[in-house]
């Protein structure tokens, strides 16, 4: 009995003795970790998102903005339910969405496990509804106050704005974000994009103390957010809307310049997508449009490649002018069609424009001239003068992606394809079919040097960006180097195609003068496209427009007139524009203007 008693105290003295030396670690080797992580469990870092900068049109009309929104917030290392075995799945039952991507979204977040994780951004009233119902049984869920980014005037302008969304791990592992975190909004493309750095602006954030269950007890302090800075743009949104408008729903492009600064007055694409959808989830029906084949992500005035159809006579008889092959008086004779041994190149007008002099087989578009034009200056002069004018290579938009489109030589054939260059190639580029692309940015671009006086300018699109000076009034641009005579030889052509007798005429108003140029593009692929290309006022040019419709068969009768409803809304009063399409109906033209 002795002996088991002097045991038990033995063993009574070793658990007092294992206690201590337990308290003792607790208490002064890990006393200060433990107080920390006691604190970490206590108080809490919420962040605050800094509101995006406001990016506005050049006369100060709102083109993004942000507003108050709610989204549903977790914080995973308190998510746990009362009485229910899985919390995850729970929560995705409540959200109606698939308990994988709630995981999934959790699990990119690990390391922010004490904060709140956004798992559903812009939540409608009905869903607040619910997850405010049903937070007594979930604890670590809640709504917060959160901004979301606007876009007032839906489509309008897209490709050029671009739109924000939740940053993707590749984006989270580039050193350059390093202060993102996931579930933060980036800027994915357009202006959104190249000027993230000024419009997201500085997050702040709240030091709240919280309870056993997670929940908010009391605020410490606080750190205001500090806005983005806002965005001046050198779109007009009027002109925006009436290139939108004339354009409709047919895919291609329209681009408005100021041909004296590169100034991007309009860029409309179509089709196009409505960047406010990604505010939120995107739904099933959302994705299978961004994503099928009419890429209406993609901005076809920088982007897509064309052949330029009779747009390029324009480099064809600047060519022509420079090397002394033709003047203003020359003549020609068009029967109908150019042979060359057993190959004919046709002219649009079948029957052919009989004896024509320069500036009538410019205004009328006479393949059988600029054929005869194109051999007499010879390819390699006819792509040195394409490259002068800006084709072949990347205008230096500030708004990329952007393609640099093709200008072909004897040497690209070989070098590209292995095959000689043929007499017939300089006569289907001097009319800009063959193997010619260009974008419609490049081809306003080319169509400025006339308008300007002779000089290649940079197209931009930021004008100015808060606190970082006086806005971009222009650049001077570079000389492309054409003698005055060869300029005004183009003017004055390109005056006659807006003019009685010229592919133009129906677009002609007594209110100002137009020049400029129409095309109608064969396109292997299916119907020609539809261009045109020109300036107003003709005298003292303040606009230069290119457009193209894909698929639309004469420029005459398509793309001329969205070029004049964009000049109308750009050179006319309110009440003197005309309703589109009222203004301009295709039973105008007259049947011999088919180019």
């Amino acid at each position: 009995m002795a002996a088991r008693l002097v045991v038990f105290r033995i063993m009574l003295v070793a658990a007092f003795a294992l206690i201590f030396v337990r308290l003792s670690q607790l208490q002064v080797v890990e006393g200060a970790r433990n107080r920390q992580l006691a604190e970490e469990n206590r108080i809490r870092v919420v962040r605050r998102l800094a509101p995006r900068g406001t990016i506005y049109d050049r006369e100060g009309r709102v083109l993004a903005t942000s507003r108050l929104a709610f989204s549903v917030c977790v914080v995973p290392q308190d998510l746990q339910s009362n009485g229910l075995s899985q919390p995850v799945e729970e929560l995705a039952a409540l959200l109606a969405v698939p308990p994988e991507e709630l995981l999934s979204r959790l699990a990119a977040a690990e390391e922010m496990s004490r904060e709140p994780v956004v798992v559903w951004r812009d939540a409608g009233s009905d869903v607040v509804a619910r997850v405010e119902e049903h937070s007594v049984y979930l604890d670590g869920l809640s709504i917060v106050a959160d901004a979301v980014r606007q876009y007032p005037n839906g489509s309008l302008a897209a490709h050029l704005l671009g739109y924000v969304r939740e940053t993707s791990g590749e984006e989270l592992s580039a050193p350059e974000n390093v202060d993102y975190r996931p579930g933060d909004l980036i800027g994915k493309s357009g202006i959104e994009r190249i000027a993230e750095a000024a419009l997201r602006g500085i997050d702040g954030g709240d030091q709240i103390e919280v309870d056993a269950r997670g929940r908010r007890v009391r605020t410490l302090g606080t750190v205001p957010a500090t806005p983005g800075q806002d965005v001046w743009l050198t779109l007009d949104l009027e002109l925006q809307r009436a290139a939108a408008e004339a354009l409709g729903s047919r895919a291609g492009a329209v681009v408005a310049l100021d041909p004296w600064t590169g100034e991007v007055l309009a860029m409309e694409s179509h089709p196009a997508y409505d960047p406010n959808i990604f505010a939120s989830a995107l739904s099933s029906a959302e994705w299978r449009q961004l994503s099928g084949p009419e890429r209406p992500q993609r901005n076809r005035a920088t982007t897509s490649r064309y052949e330029p159809g009779s747009l390029f006579k324009l480099i064809t008889a600047a060519a022509a002018l420079e090397a002394g092959v033709c003047n203003t008086r020359s003549s020609f004779h068009c029967d109908g069609a150019f042979s060359l041994g057993d190959w004919r190149l046709r002219c649009w007008k079948r029957e052919g424009h009989g004896n024509i002099d320069f500036l009538h087989g410019f205004a009328q578009s006479c393949n059988v001239m600029f054929v005869s034009l194109g051999r007499g200056v010879g390819p390699e002069r006819l792509a040195e003068m394409a490259r002068r004018f800006g084709l072949g290579e990347a205008t230096g938009f500030d708004l990329p992606p952007e393609a640099e489109g093709l200008v072909p030589s004897p040497r690209w054939k070989r070098r590209a394809r292995g095959e000689s260059w043929y007499p017939g190639d300089t006569c289907q580029m001097a009319v800009g079919q063959g193997d010619c692309l260009v974008t419609p940015l490049q081809m306003a671009r080319a169509f400025a040097v006339i308008a300007n006086g002779g000089r290649l300018v940079r197209p931009h699109v930021v004008r100015r960006t808060e606190g970082r000076g006086a806005p971009q009034t222009g650049l001077e641009g570079t000389e492309v180097g054409l003698r005055p005579e060869t300029i005004a030889a183009l003017r004055t052509a390109m005056e006659a195609v807006v003019a009685p007798g010229g592919t133009a005429q129906s677009i002609a108003t007594a209110k100002y003068a137009m020049a400029g140029k129409t095309g109608t593009a064969q396109n292997p692929q299916g119907e020609p496209h539809a261009w045109f290309a020109g300036y107003a006022p003709a005298e003292r040019p303040k606009l230069v427009v290119a457009v193209v419709v894909e698929n639309a068969g004469q420029g005459s009768v398509v793309a001329a007139p969205v070029a004049r409803h964009v000049f109308d809304a750009a050179l006319l009063p309110p009440a003197e524009r005309a309703a589109w399409p009222a203004s301009h109906p295709p039973h105008e033209v007259l049947v011999d203007a088919q180019e």
